[in-house]
């Protein structure tokens, strides 16, 4: 990607950088999240930085802790924003040369998080992409949990979470060797290999680097699948399991723990998709000349970063206004925190059906793209390649429609069971009734929007020929 998107030709549909990054790598994002889980973060290529950090970290010679401040989602939400508007302002999805350098700026950002913070910062309280994963992975079909919950209960040292070392005398050494603070070994609980029921070999094994406690876990949120978690556990006790996809919205999880930066999250990615589809169908952009108009300006990010903050603000009330109509029917005033707590939950569902569909559009209309691409690579400079163009869609144009609204339909539709369930489980029976109506009628409308867009004419971003019938 980097190669091609600096030396290579500087044609969207033909540069490795542009097609690989905005139309396969965010379709199989949400395929995967779909199908599994945060697959995308479990082989994350941003771990190639682990080595170079470990070694500037020696160096360095010591390691700060992140602010408490910046602990809650409130930096990611402003990064994923920033990453938003900056796709639409730049077309990042046409310039190859900007995607490269994006990609070596991820790189760059990676790294120096890593070398001055304990590993997993960067993934938990920086990585917008991660935590795109995270918030996605809300309704995927698997999550790591316990075998026997009586074994863990036995368990003193909690190595799932600190790690674990098998050596005493190496114990020290083999932390320093790799380049990891010592103080994390003193942390790593040490269990001798006569103790381990199941051992996968002698050494040191590190915990959960966002710091989940397997037991308790009842959410994807923060869980890059790395499985330390699985390989530090003496007695081969942590999995991952199937569960419903929509298991995390009834259990509460984000309620429990008092996550409501979470349920914000939820209601950014609601409306900055609903912004990100708009912006490809012909009536955004007469909305836009008419602000541009009305504004007296041409400058793009003005005009923008405007209908962003409307979008996203109008929307973010309206979604408010549908909880707090449920509260008040089933016998509570709620607070807009509260509100989120309660139906966060329904908000992220109808998100990871709005950006599901969306991505799901441009990797069935370029699917088979990616092999002429990086035939061209080869081809471009000088090998003996015939490259292909005329491999692009997987499935033909009329389908197109029928599978986004078949998806938007099977979310919205499980946004209005979650809202059902949660007012019957919060309010009981008679006023939880009352309850599921103003929110389960604000999914419909949110489901019956995304069809809306989806039905118009979209812009073929990524692909050089037209549509197939």
């Amino acid at each position: 990607m980097i190669v091609d998107g600096l030396t290579g030709r500087q044609l969207a549909p033909r540069n490795v950088a542009t097609t690989s990054v905005w139309l396969h790598y965010r379709g199989l994002v949400v395929l995967g999240l779909a199908f599994l889980g945060n697959a995308f973060c479990a082989a994350c290529p941003l771990m190639l930085v682990r080595g170079p950090s470990r070694v500037l970290k020696r160096w360095l010679g010591r390691e700060w802790r992140w602010p408490a401040a910046l602990r809650s989602k409130g930096l990611v939400i402003v990064l994923m924003l920033a990453f938003f508007l900056a796709y639409e302002v730049f077309s990042l999805w046409s310039s190859p040369w900007l995607t490269a350098w994006l990609v070596i700026g991820y790189f760059g950002a990676a790294l120096a998080v890593d070398v001055c913070f304990p590993p997993g910062t960067f993934c938990k309280h920086v990585c917008p992409l991660g935590n795109f994963n995270f918030a996605l992975s809300h309704t995927s079909p698997a999550q790591i949990s316990t075998v026997d919950g009586e074994v863990c209960e036995r368990c003193r040292h909690k190595p799932c979470l600190h790690g674990r070392v098998s050596d005493a005398e190496s114990r020290r050494g083999s932390w320093e060797a790799r380049g990891l603070p010592v103080e994390g070994a003193r942390r790593a609980a040490f269990v001798p290999l006569s103790e381990v029921e199941r051992p996968n070999g002698a050494g040191s094994f590190p915990g959960c680097e966002t710091d989940l406690f397997v037991p308790t876990m009842t959410s994807n949120m923060d869980c890059t699948l790395c499985l330390n978690c699985v390989r530090s556990c003496p007695f081969d006790n942590v999995a991952l399991r199937l569960r419903a996809p929509w298991r995390e919205s009834l259990v509460g999880a984000w309620r429990r723990r008092g996550m409501l930066g979470v349920s914000v999250l939820a209601l950014v990615l609601l409306w900055a998709g609903v912004m990100n589809a708009f912006a490809m169908v012909p009536p955004f952009f007469v909305v836009a000349d008419g602000l541009a108009s009305a504004l007296g300006t041409r400058q793009e990010w003005l005009v923008l970063g405007l209908l962003f903050v409307l979008v996203i603000g109008l929307g973010s009330l309206l979604t408010l206004g549908a909880f707090a109509l449920g509260s008040l029917a089933g016998g509570v005033r709620e607070g807009p925190a509260a509100l989120l707590r309660r139906w966060g939950s329904v908000a992220m569902v109808l998100a990871v059906g709005f950006w599901t569909a969306h991505y799901l559009f441009h990797l069935l209309t370029g699917a088979l793209t990616i092999v002429p691409v990086f035939q061209h690579f080869f081809e471009y400079r000088g090998f003996a390649v015939d490259t292909n163009w005329r491999l692009a869609q997987l499935v033909p144009t009329r389908w197109l429609f029928f599978v986004g609204a078949a998806l938007a339909s099977l979310y919205g539709l499980m946004a209005m069971v979650m809202a059902a369930a949660r007012a019957l489980r919060d309010f009981g029976a008679e006023r939880g009734v009352l309850a599921m109506w103003p929110v389960g009628l604000f999914a419909l409308a949110v489901t019956v929007l995304q069809v809306l867009v989806l039905a118009q004419p979209m812009e073929m971003r990524g692909t050089l020929l037209g549509p197939v019938p």
